[in-house]
């Protein structure tokens, strides 16, 4: 505005001579005609602007006069650096500040004030008086929210990114910027994260260093803690603090927007001027209140003296209770939240309200979001996925146990990480707003679902192929690739982007909230309802909050994350409990496998025929879990015995290895060879001395699991010693253990290894 504030003469120039500027750029690209860029972004932004008025009805009849007066907190620049004589300059009200800041020197000003005192009234004002006085040569003034700017991203930058998503192109806003004809209205500093505050501070001043207007809305707080703790402040620019609402100005709004001769409000004009030190007073020195006051009894079949009844009268909580019960239905009426009725826009935020109510924060954000049914369907999903590749693989019974196992602890992790909010590590001085931060958790979803896919898809074929190595490679690769699918599913349903989705979905399907979520979001954000502070949204007034959740307990925790985590921790803790669930379903499918492949079934022998052994059974009492028998021949000098056993149970299964331990006793020299034959499969030989018990799968390995029926086990002994004494060879636990792999064999068309 160097035009319109102090260069008077040459505004005049530029209007009365048809100039067209044209900005060239380096490099040889085509010129910009700044004049028409200018106008063009003037329509834009009027049109928006003038929407927003009507929306608020600020000019009906006129705008709450809220006055502002300089600023009592530590946080004001000098007199030189201001380049005014006194502070008593520093005073005025919402209809006089395109005037105000054209006496400012530096054509800069900070408002600060508490929630609802009407600083996005003052920015949004502020612009459309310019715009209306604009002419060419003026700098025109763009509202814009500071809630999506990041420090990381230069401010400058970001200015030109949000006119150019005005319509005007990257080339036309540059040049724009280039030229000094925009003007930044900055609205709500305080809704970027905390620790943020002191570099936009310091981020802006450097922006405008050359002298460019500049308007910034801050809440008090947050600007005084910057400025305190940081050191940083706007150097150039005047800070006014937004004052209280009297008694009589109240009156006199109230009266401006009643009409004549009504005699409704008589009762309330008459209490606040005989008493203006009650709470009703007070209340209504809030801009926000008294604009609520006036929208809930506008109608003439209303009552405004129900506000002086017992139950209300004296509390100011119950009379802002009551008139934010008709906050909602005013905010989001017609035309201005089209999309959104009220009655569904409160049933959303009612959501949203009990979800932050059950957490104990006064933060929101997307992680937030989450169903009882969502831990059913991570439970079903890792249940599912590992339960039914080992039915496949193993049968029903392991795959049962294997979807309860891996479900249950699906079900339990689920819990604890979202009570605890551990599935999302976010810090208040996050970079990303909302939907970036979404993003973020969405690629790392995404990443973690194709490793543990990709890893659990290769153990499984590795497995396969090792154990299987006569089976064809096609359907052992394509059980592996439905594996890893089914991994992949599990851990992506289970991540924070993947539980958000399903709980948002059932949420949706139940008609709490909508299926357009971020735009219903916006929209709140963009009516007021809600603010946006880093990652996480607030409501703009924690009374809507409490009265929608029906709870007023404090706060006891924040959305964001400890500071005290280390930082090579931050990426790692979301994947902890996805990793948690994949290592219980893998742990449990590796042991099935290895139980399996080494340690099938076992089947007792029973004596046919031949030479009858001796046969002893310990009887087990309670540290084992079957009786032992044991089998024991007796050789003289160069004797031999020869017996035929039969199984137990003969289905047809494969035997894979010999069960129990073999031990030859009695002759300290002898040599016992034992020649074992599973019906007319080739025999398997070894000699036994007394060297103790050994395993006997060990001492006569079966070279592949070998199909038995109805054939007998033929069992040979000979003696292959001199020795004069008599020998004894004990088989204790005689039978076989079949092949544990026969089912995962018959399904690939394996015969053995």
């Amino acid at each position: 505005m160097d035009g319109s504030y102090g260069h008077q003469e040459i505004r005049d120039v530029r209007a009365r001579k048809v100039i067209q500027k044209q900005y060239f750029f380096p490099g040889g690209e085509e010129p910009v005609d700044t004049d028409r860029a200018a106008r063009e972004l003037r329509t834009t932004v009027r049109t928006r602007l003038q929407d927003e008025i009507a929306r608020l009805q600020l000019e009906h009849p006129d705008p709450i006069p809220v006055r502002w007066s300089p600023s009592g907190q530590p946080v004001q620049p000098s007199l030189e650096a201001l380049g005014i004589e006194d502070w008593s300059v520093l005073h005025g009200d919402v209809t006089q500040v395109p005037e105000f800041l054209r006496k400012l020197p530096r054509h800069q000003l900070v408002v600060l004030g508490e929630p609802g005192s009407g600083k996005s009234v003052l920015a949004l004002l502020l612009a459309w008086n310019l715009l209306k006085r604009w002419r060419p040569g003026d700098e025109v003034p763009v509202l814009m929210p500071l809630s999506s700017w990041r420090p990381t991203v230069p401010l400058r930058a970001w200015m030109v990114r949000y006119v150019r998503e005005l319509g005007l192109g990257p080339d036309r806003a540059r040049a724009l910027f280039d030229e000094n004809q925009v003007m930044p209205v900055l609205d709500g500093l305080d809704e970027l994260p905390p620790d943020l505050h002191a570099r936009a501070v310091a981020e802006i001043d450097a922006a405008v260093a050359d002298g460019r207007p500049l308007l910034v809305t801050c809440r008090v707080q947050e600007y005084r803690t910057a400025v305190r703790e940081q050191g940083r402040h706007l150097t150039k620019a005047a800070c006014v603090e937004l004052d209280s609402l009297t008694p009589d100005e109240a009156i006199a709004y109230l009266r401006r927007s009643a009409v004549a001769g009504e005699t409704r409000w008589d009762p309330l004009y008459a209490e606040l001027r005989e008493r203006p030190g009650t709470a009703l007073a007070a209340t209504l020195s809030s801009p926000l209140m008294l604009h609520l006051a006036r929208t809930a009894y506008r109608s003439p079949a209303t009552d405004p003296a129900e506000l002086l009844t017992e139950d209300l009268a004296g509390d100011r909580a119950k009379i802002e209770s009551h008139l934010l019960a008709q906050y909602l239905p005013a905010t989001f009426a017609p035309p201005a939240a089209r999309r959104f009725r009220a009655d569904r826009a409160r049933r959303y935020l009612t959501t949203l309200a009990r979800q932050m109510g059950r957490d104990g924060t006064h933060e929101f954000a997307w992680w937030q979001i989450d169903s009882p049914v969502t831990a059913v369907v991570v439970a079903l999903a890792f249940g599912c996925s590992y339960g039914w590749f080992l039915t496949l693989l193993f049968g029903a019974w392991k795959g049962v146990f294997a979807g309860l196992l891996t479900g249950t602890t699906g079900f339990f992790v689920h819990l604890w990480v979202r009570e605890r909010q551990q599935h999302v590590h976010v810090t208040e001085d996050v970079v990303r707003g909302p939907r970036g931060v979404l993003r973020q958790y969405a690629a790392l979803a995404w990443l973690s679902a194709l490793l543990v896919g990709a890893l659990t898809g290769a153990a499984v074929g590795g497995w396969l192929s090792t154990v299987l190595d006569e089976a064809p490679r096609r359907p052992v690769l394509g059980f592996s690739l439905f594996v890893g699918a089914a991994a992949a599913f599990a851990t992506l349903v289970s991540s924070a982007w993947g539980s958000y989705h399903v709980s948002r979905g059932w949420l949706s399907l139940t008609r709490r909230l909508p299926w357009r979520f971020w735009t219903f979001v916006d929209t709140a954000h963009g009516l007021g309802v809600l603010r946006q502070t880093g990652a996480a949204h607030q409501f703009r007034h924690l009374r809507v909050q409490e009265q929608l959740s029906g709870s007023t307990r404090p706060s006891s925790r924040s959305v964001y994350s400890g500071r005290r985590t280390a930082a090579g921790w931050k990426l790692l803790l979301p994947a902890l409990p996805t990793a948690a669930q994949t290592l219980v379903a893998l742990v449990w499918l590796v042991l099935t496998g290895a139980i399996s492949l080494g340690n099938g079934i076992g089947e007792d022998l029973r004596y046919r025929s031949g030479d009858r052994p001796q046969v002893n059974v310990d009887f087990c009492e309670s540290a084992c879990a079957t009786n032992a028998t044991t089998w024991t021949w007796h050789l003289p000098p160069g004797g031999s015995r020869r017996t035929v056993t039969e199984l137990d149970e003969t289905d047809g299964a494969a035997v894979a290895q010999w069960n129990g331990g073999v031990s030859s006793h009695g002759c300290p020299g002898s040599r016992i060879e034992v020649t074992l034959q599973l019906g007319e499969h080739p025999p398997v030989s070894f000699v036994q001395r007394p060297d103790g018990l050994e395993p006997m799968d060990a001492k006569a390995p079966l070279p592949k699991p070998l199909p038995l029926a109805d054939e007998p086990v033929t069992i040979t002994l000979r003696r292959a010693d001199g020795e004069p004494c008599e020998a004894s060879l004990s088989w204790v636990g005689a039978g076989v253990r079949r092949d544990g792999m026969e089912p995962v064999r018959k399904r690939f068309g394996v015969s053995g290894p």
